[in-house]
Protein backbone atom coordinates (compact mmCIF):
# COMPACT_ATOMS: atom_id res chain seq x y z
CA UNK A 1 0.00 0.00 0.00
CA UNK A 2 1.54 3.44 -1.32
CA UNK A 3 0.86 6.36 0.70
CA UNK A 4 1.45 10.16 -0.64
CA UNK A 5 0.14 13.17 0.00
CA UNK A 6 -2.01 15.69 -1.74
CA UNK A 7 -1.59 19.74 -1.95
CA UNK A 8 -3.30 20.00 1.04
CA UNK A 9 -1.24 17.53 3.02
CA UNK A 10 -3.91 14.65 3.45
CA UNK A 11 -2.73 11.23 2.73
CA UNK A 12 -3.96 9.49 -0.42
CA UNK A 13 -3.28 6.00 1.31
CA UNK A 14 -5.25 3.93 -2.02
CA UNK A 15 -6.13 1.02 1.16
CA UNK A 16 -9.59 0.97 2.10
CA UNK A 17 -9.57 2.75 5.29
CA UNK A 18 -7.80 5.80 3.63
CA UNK A 19 -10.27 5.86 0.98
CA UNK A 20 -13.36 5.74 3.10
CA UNK A 21 -11.84 8.43 5.16
CA UNK A 22 -10.87 10.77 2.54
CA UNK A 23 -14.98 10.28 1.24
CA UNK A 24 -15.65 11.35 4.54
CA UNK A 25 -13.86 14.29 4.41
CA UNK A 26 -15.17 14.85 1.30
CA UNK A 27 -18.90 14.19 1.79
CA UNK A 28 -18.35 17.10 5.09
CA UNK A 29 -16.87 19.34 2.81
CA UNK A 30 -19.76 19.03 -0.06
CA UNK A 31 -22.47 19.12 2.64
CA UNK A 32 -20.51 23.05 3.96
CA UNK A 33 -19.84 23.87 0.43
CA UNK A 34 -23.50 23.24 -0.70
CA UNK A 35 -24.53 25.01 2.98
CA UNK A 36 -22.60 28.16 1.89
CA UNK A 37 -23.86 28.31 -1.50
CA UNK A 38 -27.47 28.50 -0.63
CA UNK A 39 -27.12 30.40 2.13
CA UNK A 40 -28.47 27.85 4.30
CA UNK A 41 -28.42 28.62 8.21
CA UNK A 42 -29.95 26.03 9.52
CA UNK A 43 -27.66 23.29 11.25
CA UNK A 44 -26.93 19.94 10.04
CA UNK A 45 -28.39 17.95 12.79
CA UNK A 46 -31.42 19.65 12.29
CA UNK A 47 -31.56 17.98 8.68
CA UNK A 48 -30.24 14.90 10.02
CA UNK A 49 -33.06 14.35 12.63
CA UNK A 50 -35.11 14.96 9.57
CA UNK A 51 -33.54 12.56 7.40
CA UNK A 52 -33.42 9.92 10.13
CA UNK A 53 -37.17 10.67 10.70
CA UNK A 54 -38.03 10.14 7.27
CA UNK A 55 -35.99 6.80 6.85
CA UNK A 56 -37.15 5.67 10.02
CA UNK A 57 -40.18 6.66 10.86
CA UNK A 58 -41.87 7.78 13.89
CA UNK A 59 -38.71 7.71 17.13
CA UNK A 60 -38.87 8.40 20.73
CA UNK A 61 -36.73 11.18 21.60
CA UNK A 62 -33.58 9.13 22.79
CA UNK A 63 -33.35 6.86 19.84
CA UNK A 64 -33.18 10.19 17.39
CA UNK A 65 -30.71 11.28 19.63
CA UNK A 66 -28.85 8.06 19.34
CA UNK A 67 -29.27 8.03 15.28
CA UNK A 68 -27.89 11.75 15.22
CA UNK A 69 -25.12 11.68 17.52
CA UNK A 70 -26.08 13.77 19.94
CA UNK A 71 -26.93 14.21 23.24
CA UNK A 72 -30.60 14.42 24.23
CA UNK A 73 -30.42 17.61 25.82
CA UNK A 74 -29.23 18.60 22.26
CA UNK A 75 -31.61 16.66 20.49
CA UNK A 76 -34.47 18.40 23.06
CA UNK A 77 -33.26 21.68 21.44
CA UNK A 78 -33.93 20.63 17.67
CA UNK A 79 -37.07 18.64 18.00
CA UNK A 80 -38.75 21.68 20.03
CA UNK A 81 -37.33 24.06 16.95
CA UNK A 82 -38.50 21.87 14.19
CA UNK A 83 -42.17 20.84 16.48
CA UNK A 84 -42.66 25.17 16.64
CA UNK A 85 -42.16 25.29 12.89
CA UNK A 86 -44.54 22.67 11.77
CA UNK A 87 -41.68 19.88 10.34
CA UNK A 88 -42.18 17.41 13.64
CA UNK A 89 -45.35 15.93 15.28
CA UNK A 90 -45.41 15.25 18.88
CA UNK A 91 -47.53 12.16 19.68
CA UNK A 92 -47.93 9.47 22.56
CA UNK A 93 -46.57 6.18 22.43
CA UNK A 94 -49.13 3.62 22.38
CA UNK A 95 -46.48 1.11 23.80
CA UNK A 96 -45.67 3.30 26.44
CA UNK A 97 -48.53 5.98 27.98
CA UNK A 98 -44.96 8.10 29.64
CA UNK A 99 -43.15 8.44 26.80
CA UNK A 100 -43.52 10.12 22.81
CA UNK A 101 -43.05 9.42 19.48
CA UNK A 102 -41.51 12.06 17.27
CA UNK A 103 -42.54 11.96 13.41
CA UNK A 104 -42.03 14.12 10.50
CA UNK A 105 -44.74 15.78 9.12
CA UNK A 106 -45.93 16.82 5.42
CA UNK A 107 -44.28 20.41 5.95
CA UNK A 108 -41.18 18.81 7.11
CA UNK A 109 -41.16 16.27 4.27
CA UNK A 110 -41.29 19.40 2.09
CA UNK A 111 -38.57 21.51 3.55
CA UNK A 112 -36.34 18.36 3.87
CA UNK A 113 -37.12 17.81 -0.27
CA UNK A 114 -36.31 21.45 -0.66
CA UNK A 115 -33.17 21.25 1.16
CA UNK A 116 -31.87 18.39 -0.92
CA UNK A 117 -32.94 19.92 -3.88
CA UNK A 118 -31.38 23.29 -3.43
CA UNK A 119 -28.43 21.40 -1.91
CA UNK A 120 -27.80 19.72 -5.40
CA UNK A 121 -28.36 22.78 -7.20
CA UNK A 122 -25.28 24.19 -5.51
CA UNK A 123 -23.15 21.26 -6.32
CA UNK A 124 -23.97 20.53 -9.73
CA UNK A 125 -21.97 23.45 -11.04
CA UNK A 126 -18.07 21.26 -9.35
CA UNK A 127 -19.74 18.32 -12.18
CA UNK A 128 -21.60 19.76 -14.91
CA UNK A 129 -18.68 18.93 -17.00
CA UNK A 130 -18.11 15.24 -16.47
CA UNK A 131 -18.51 12.79 -19.02
CA UNK A 132 -20.76 10.20 -19.55
CA UNK A 133 -18.74 7.52 -17.95
CA UNK A 134 -17.80 9.39 -15.23
CA UNK A 135 -21.25 10.10 -14.78
CA UNK A 136 -21.42 6.62 -14.85
CA UNK A 137 -19.33 5.84 -12.44
CA UNK A 138 -20.38 8.45 -9.93
CA UNK A 139 -23.71 7.19 -10.34
CA UNK A 140 -22.36 3.31 -9.89
CA UNK A 141 -20.34 4.51 -6.52
CA UNK A 142 -23.16 6.43 -4.82
CA UNK A 143 -24.92 2.67 -5.38
CA UNK A 144 -22.63 0.90 -4.30
CA UNK A 145 -21.63 3.03 -1.22
CA UNK A 146 -25.56 3.32 -0.54
CA UNK A 147 -26.17 -0.58 -0.92
CA UNK A 148 -23.09 -1.31 1.86
CA UNK A 149 -24.33 1.27 4.34
CA UNK A 150 -28.16 -0.02 4.41
CA UNK A 151 -27.29 -3.77 4.39
CA UNK A 152 -25.57 -2.89 7.79
CA UNK A 153 -27.82 -0.63 9.32
CA UNK A 154 -30.98 -2.49 8.30
CA UNK A 155 -30.12 -5.12 10.26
Amino acid sequence: MDATSNDAGQSTDDGIPGLLVRLLNISQRLGRYAAQETGERTSPATWRALSVLQEKGPLRLGVLAEHCRVRQPTMTTIVEALIRDGHVLRRPDPDDGRAHLHELTGTGEAALEDWRDRAGRALEPLFHDLTGSERALLAETVELLDSRLRERTER
